[in-house]
């Protein structure tokens, strides 16, 4: 998986280390806060139908304009809606991603929360054992 020498790291780069976790979670946290706030918009049919989602991708609001009831048949109708939907759905989506990015700064913060979790049982199982007995 990786290599660590415990004997190797110095309490100053376990201090340095647990700044860093710390203020890559409260950058994380401040941008999870907002999240909730984060609302999708798309159109299509020039603009006749309109949807809005949430962050999670649920519909918020849609809205056909008189004229597109008038004008499209029902399947015509059915691929404008969903095109209106998909495309506020990948409208929250850059905006997730974007306050995400915004979060993480010039560092990648991992984004399998698994996989660190299970690395840092690893690291800390390792530098438990490679403590003197008491």
């Amino acid at each position: 998986m990786f290599d660590f020498d415990p004997a190797a790291v110095t309490p100053e780069e376990l201090d340095r280390i647990g700044r860093r976790a710390d203020e890559a979670m409260s950058k994380l946290a401040t941008a999870m806060d907002g999240l909730g706030e984060v609302t999708g918009e798309g159109a299509a049919a020039g603009g006749r139908i309109q949807a809005t989602v949430e962050a999670d991708g649920l519909v918020r609001d849609l809205r056909l304009d008189a004229r597109v009831l008038r004008t499209m048949g029902s399947e015509e109708l059915a691929e404008a809606i969903v095109a209106a939907l998909r495309a506020a759905q990948l409208s929250a989506r850059g905006q997730l991603e974007e306050r995400l990015a915004a979060a993480q700064g010039s560092e990648r913060l991992p984004f399998d929360l698994g996989d660190v979790g299970r690395r840092f049982e690893a690291v800390q199982s390792a530098f438990l054992a490679a403590l003197p007995p008491r």
